[in-house]
């Protein structure tokens, strides 16, 4: 069984921008991962880089540098504040700015 579950989940922003959400969680029974998990984790088939994705879930800093640099193809990167919304922080859209954030409710289905 993988370390790291991933779930992309259609969704869209409060203004009505769609893109994809990204949850993941660990899966190991100790709550635990360890770097060399990352060799083993692959992305959801399927992403629309077309649309930005939003990463979500509870995990070490280096998971999230690893999604990032994996779902850099996308028109846009952010990840996810419970207390702000979603933050961009990549982006190859000139509509979109570096630092913009979109308020946004977690979407329904996530796997807990």
């Amino acid at each position: 069984m993988a370390a790291v579950a991933l779930q992309c989940i259609p969704h869209h922003t409060h203004s009505g921008l769609a893109y994809q959400h990204l949850h993941f969680r660990i899966t190991t029974p100790n709550g635990i991962m360890t770097p060399t998990d990352l060799a083993d984790l692959k992305l959801p088939p399927g992403l629309d880089y077309s649309q930005g994705i939003v990463l979500e879930g509870k995990g070490p800093i280096w998971l999230y540098g690893y999604l990032v640099h994996e779902c850099h193809p996308a028109a846009w990167v952010g990840c996810y504040d419970p207390r702000l919304g979603a933050i961009v922080i990549s982006t190859h859209t000139p509509n979109l700015n570096v630092g913009e954030v979109f308020k946004l409710e977690l979407p329904a289905g996530i796997l807990a």
